[in-house]
This record gives structure tokens, C-alpha cells and sequence, in this order.
């Protein structure tokens, strides 16, 4: 590891001397050609301080260097990491029987794995919200499944499935305050829960009740293994016909990753 930050640090950190010594060995020798990439090593070999003395003459410039290399890295290792995804087959159980937002019947299905209680998936859900009311055309449709990372955060996973027996567009509504609310859910998340749900118009008796149904813990267990089963083990994660997102990435990746979506399928079909 540390071998391969020295590499990458030294790498563009040398191409940066080599480019700016080229200039000043021609002008030394006073002539009109270019110098040669030997003679630029020939130099660095017999007079190595002159790299550390480059650097610290330009240190702007370096840093402007290194930087465009490590997002080139980073954007090389994205595509390499989506050729990836591309070519493996992840199909989420999507049912009709749980809470869809958006067009029902749309052609593009976006898949949530989250924890109401990760603030990296409330930065999500709000990008999502923008994402969702972006769609005129009605193109997408969300289904929020759960991966749950403590105890806390599954007891408000199975408030959430309990809302949806009662209506699917309570849960919605409970999604969104439960996210809105995290930070005081953290210090403590049934009595919080239970104003909540009283302001939503949720029955309490049942909502109570249905919280201890297995049928809500199978389904979180499901949901947690399906999403295991794609290698995600972290949140928030995202499927977009079956093409991974990970992380809280910002509207545009989401965009992109959509019309890449469209795309393949398109060319599937043709």
C-alpha cells in the first residue's frame, strides 16, 4: 500500500521536473532543437536534488498536478468498478405489495438500501426527493428496502413496514420525518416515533401491534440479505436497474447513471 501511494505520488511529481528541466537543459545549451527523454534521466541520475529543488520552487503547480492525477485515478478506477457492475446480473425483488414512489409502472427502478439512522442516507434521500420530483415524464420509480446497522435503526425499519400495512403513502410520510428527525431519534427514538405517528394519523393500537408481526422482521431479513447478496454492506446503497450506486452520490451520478441504464437496455431490446 504504501509502495503503491509513493508510486503514485512520484510518478506525476517526476513528470512535472521532466517537463520543466527539458526547457531549461535546452536553453543551457543554448540550442534550437528539444532534448532528448535520456538525457532528461541522464540528468535526474547524476544530479538528483535537482527534483526536491523543482518541487520546492514550484509548489502551485505540483499540487495542480497531483491533484488532476489522483481524480484521473479515481475516475479510471470508477469506470474500470462500472464495466464491473455492467457485466454481473442483480435483480432486486421489486413487489408491488410495498411502497412505490413515482410511476408504478415505470421503466427505470431505483432500489434504496438504507438506515434511517446514517447520515449519509439522509444527505441521500434528500437528492433522491429532488431526483423523484425532476420526473415529469414519469420515467422512474423508487422502492425503499432496509439495511439496518443497529438495533435502533431496525426498530424504525419495522415502524416503517408497520405504517405501510395501514398505507403505503403513510410510510412515505414517515420516511421522510423519520430522516428529518435522525438527530433527536439518536437520543432516544420511541417516544419521538410516537408523536410522530400520532401527527401522521397512524393508528397507534395497530401501528404498535403490527411492529411485532415476523412477517415485518422476515422482511427486513430479506431485504438485508438480498442487498448482502449484491456485496453491499454498507449505506446508503442504490440499484438503478440492477446497476449499482453506492453511496450518497451527488444528482448528477444519479443522472447519468439512469441515461447508462436506458442505454444498455435499449440496446438489450434492439
Amino acid at each position: 500500500m504504501i509502495k503503491t501511494l509513493r508510486l503514485s505520488f512520484f510518478v506525476p511529481a517526476l513528470a512535472f521536473v521532466s517537463c520543466w528541466l527539458a526547457p531549461q537543459a535546452v536553453d543551457a545549451r543554448d540550442t534550437a532543437g528539444s532534448i532528448a527523454p535520456s538525457e532528461v534521466r541522464e540528468l535526474l541520475a547524476a544530479h538528483p536534488e535537482l527534483v526536491l529543488d523543482v518541487l520546492r520552487d514550484n509548489p502551485v503547480e505540483l499540487v495542480e498536478i497531483l491533484e488532476q492525477a489522483v481524480m484521473a485515478k479515481r475516475e479510471a478506477d470508477q469506470r474500470r468498478q462500472e464495466q464491473a457492475d455492467l457485466a454481473m446480473e442483480r435483480n432486486p425483488e421489486v413487489s408491488s405489495d410495498r411502497p412505490i414512489r413515482g410511476n408504478p409502472d415505470a421503466a427505470v427502478t431505483i432500489v434504496e438500501y438504507s438506515d434511517f439512522l446514517c447520515p449519509y442516507c439522509s444527505q441521500a434521500t434528500e437528492t433522491v426527493k429532488r431526483l423523484m420530483a425532476l420526473d415529469q415524464a414519469g420515467e422512474l420509480r423508487l422502492m425503499f428496502k432496509h439495511l439496518p446497522l443497529n438495533p435502533v435503526s431496525h426498530e424504525l425499519a419495522l415502524a416503517y413496514e408497520a405504517a405501510a400495512l395501514q398505507s403505503h403513502e403513510a410510510a412515505w410520510e414517515l420516511h421522510d420525518r423519520l430522516f428529518e428527525q435522525q438527530g433527536r431519534l439518536r437520543g432516544g427514538a420511541e417516544a419521538l416515533l410516537q408523536e410522530i405517528v400520532a401527527e401522521l394519523g397512524i393508528d397507534p393500537e395497530r401501528f404498535t401491534e403490527d411492529r411485532k408481526r415476523p412477517e415485518l422482521v422476515e422482511l427486513i431479513q430479506a431485504d438485508m440479505d438480498e442487498a448482502r447478496k449484491f456485496g453491499f454492506s454498507g449505506t446508503p446503497m442504490f440499484l438503478v436497474n440492477g446497476i449499482p450506486l453506492r453511496g450518497a452520490v451527488p444528482l448528477s451520478e444519479f443522472q447519468r447513471v439512469i441515461e447508462l441504464a436506458k442505454t444498455r437496455d435499449s440496446s438489450v431490446s434492439d
